[in-house]
């Protein structure tokens, strides 16, 4: 199951000492991304992610979405972590994020933007050693019959426990170094500057001299935590969906205000834009999946929430919305238009014409399994 196999992908059910590498070279979309949930995940150009469930009249695939889109940022102290609305976006708008943003987010660990790197990065791999073979202090000798504890007695035999590992701070650091040197960007930074180019040349190369440099932000941006940022007050603001799409839709109408439209006002028409087509993108899905996403969103976020917890609820919440009309009626609409999603026209034929149509015991009756 989708459950099982994220739990397995990020080494939860076991003592794991092989890191899974994910080198996703295109679109993932919903549980897809459970096989992206391994110690590594590198993007490349050409990889997005996003969620098309509640397209679909669906909720999350049971991977622990309502866990981590509430954290996004967190594992690696970015900027992302300020901003709830990054998580809000993706799980409600079906924000296609692109691979700079994935990774600053956390979603994805690293970015190899020329994806012919790859086939190296495969081979150097393949030649390294295995994990019980990786290391740097030597295992003592110990020879036949030798006594190792103080009393006389053989201290490997009488021991409760395994001997301690020597050389586990050491094991699959080569991997580390070897992912961050064929990639362009990391989550945690630590290849932003891989040469300390002022310690060869001790500042003597006055193309080195960036203090007249205006400050720029980097080289890669992410319009995702953009717009979170730019959109903060109302995601912090809102404790219910009906609520902050209102809140959207008051903020969007702005873009149709002619007064808004001068230079002095650039960054209200930028964020009324913004809003406007997030109200959008949420009323093209359907509302009472939508509304069960919310939810399952604020269950996860709480702090006695845990990874388990959240996959058991999305699944529950899941099976319900599988036995709803949505769901029947958009694969009815999908097998009209030749039975590929890709090409339909957007489906309209919800049970619900909005989310204010969606009552609170619709909700709790989707959720009441998963809930227990």
């Amino acid at each position: 199951s989708l459950s099982k196999l994220a739990l397995a992908v990020q080494g939860a059910e076991a003592d794991a000492k092989v890191p899974i590498i994910t080198l996703p070279h295109g679109a993932v979309t919903d549980g897809g991304y459970a096989f992206c949930m391994g110690s590594y995940m590198l993007a490349t150009q050409e990889t997005s992610f996003r969620i098309l469930n509640p397209s679909r009249g669906l909720s999350f695939d049971p991977i622990g979405f309502s866990f981590i889109l509430p954290r996004l940022g967190w594992e690696f102290e970015q900027e992302s972590q300020n901003y709830p609305g990054c998580g809000l976006i993706l799980a409600l708008a079906g924000y296609e994020a692109d691979s700079y943003e994935l990774v600053q987010t956390g979603l994805a660990t690293h970015l190899a933007s020329d994806s012919g790197i790859l086939p190296i990065l495969e081979e150097e791999l393949a030649t390294t050693n295995p994990w019980n073979q990786q290391g740097l202090v030597r295992k003592p000798k110990r020879y036949y019959g030798q006594s190792t504890g103080r009393d006389g007695n053989d201290w490997y035999q009488h021991q409760s426990h395994s001997p301690r590992d020597v050389n586990a701070g050491f094991r699959n650091k080569t991997i580390a170094y070897l992912i961050d040197q064929v990639s362009d960007l990391s989550a945690d930074d630590s290849n932003e500057f891989p040469f300390d180019y002022y310690s060869v040349y001790e500042g003597s190369d006055p193309s080195l001299d960036t203090d007249h440099v205006p400050w720029d932000t980097g080289f890669f941006s992410s319009p995702l935590v953009d717009i979170a940022a730019e959109l903060n007050d109302v995601f912090k603001k809102e404790a219910s969906l009906e609520g902050l799409m209102e809140s959207l839709k008051e903020l969007g109408s702005g873009a149709e205000n002619a007064a808004l439209l001068t230079t002095d006002n650039a960054d209200e028409v930028s964020a009324a834009n913004v809003a406007k087509d997030l109200v959008a993108r949420m009323e093209r899905q359907s509302p009472l999946a939508l509304s069960v996403v919310y939810e399952l969103m604020k269950m996860g976020s709480g702090r006695l929430a845990t990874m388990e917890k959240c996959i058991l609820h999305e699944a529950k919440a899941q099976r319900a919305l599988m036995g709803r009309p949505d769901f029947a009626n958009w694969q009815e609409h999908v097998r009209k238009h030749g039975g590929d999603e890709a090409s339909s026209p957007p489906f309209g034929g919800w049970t619900h014409a909005s989310v204010k149509e969606v009552t609170a015991e619709e909700v709790d009756e989707v959720l009441a399994d998963s809930a227990s």
